[in-house]
């Protein structure tokens, strides 16, 4: 299992390719959800694997993205090929309104539906990162209620750029969540209070974090 981040949870689903294991057929895997929260923009799931099976929030579900929608159990899986991202279709699913039947390349920004109505806008802001976001673009919600997905590479931006994965129009300056031996840190050149303490500079990722910063907070569940 591919849980380098350590409180993120991670999946064993594999994309069924000829020769490998069909992802409806894996047993059944506990997860964690890990969510970012961001105040005055929204929460946000956290996902550090190479697969990701995306499916219907369901008792007893083993998707690691699941959406409150018509689709089945397992509906598509995600899989990161360097810094790209391929998408395998186990339901009717289109791609940019193009039904597909076989992996297919996803571009950095394009929209998904799976089944007869559920629409999920897939997006990497920026090149210098592989880290992705989810977002329902139809009237669904994701379980747990969040505003989106991020799926982790080696770093990801939040701040008032649109290059950023969580875009915050209001900050003034951004931090960077990035992987490190060792786990997860935010980088920031404000000075700012985590768990009632002063810091700056690197700080390492920890599971209940609450960190404050000039005109910004945010917290780790």
């Amino acid at each position: 299992m591919n849980n380098n981040l350590g409180f993120l949870h991670s999946t064993q689903a594999v994309i069924h390719e000829a020769g490998m294991t069909d992802p409806r057929n894996d047993p059944p895997r506990s997860s964690r959800e890990r969510i970012l929260w961001v105040d005055g923009v929204g929460g946000f799931q956290l996902v550090e694997a190479e697969e990701i099976v995306i499916g219907q929030a369901i008792p007893g579900s083993d998707a690691d993205v699941h959406v409150v929608g018509d689709l089945s159990r397992r509906a598509v899986v995600l899989r990161r090929s360097g810094s790209d991202f391929l998408v395998q279709p186990l339901q009717e699913t289109f791609l940019d309104d193009q039904l597909i039947d076989r992996p297919q390349l996803l571009s950095r920004e394009c929209e998904l539906r799976v089944g007869a109505r559920v629409r999920l806008r897939f997006t990497q802001p920026t090149p210098l990162s592989g880290t992705a976001r989810l977002q329902l673009s139809s009237v669904h919600r994701f379980q747990p209620r969040v505003d989106g997905v991020l799926l982790l590479a080696e770093s990801c931006i939040i701040g008032p750029t649109r290059g950023s994965h969580i875009y915050c129009p209001h900050w003034t300056s951004e931090l960077i969540l990035f992987k490190h031996p060792g786990g997860w840190f935010i980088r920031t050149l404000d000075e700012v209070e985590v768990n009632g303490q002063l810091e700056t500079g690197q700080i390492l990722v920890s599971p209940g974090m609450r960190l404050r910063g000039p005109g910004y907070s945010l917290s780790l569940e």
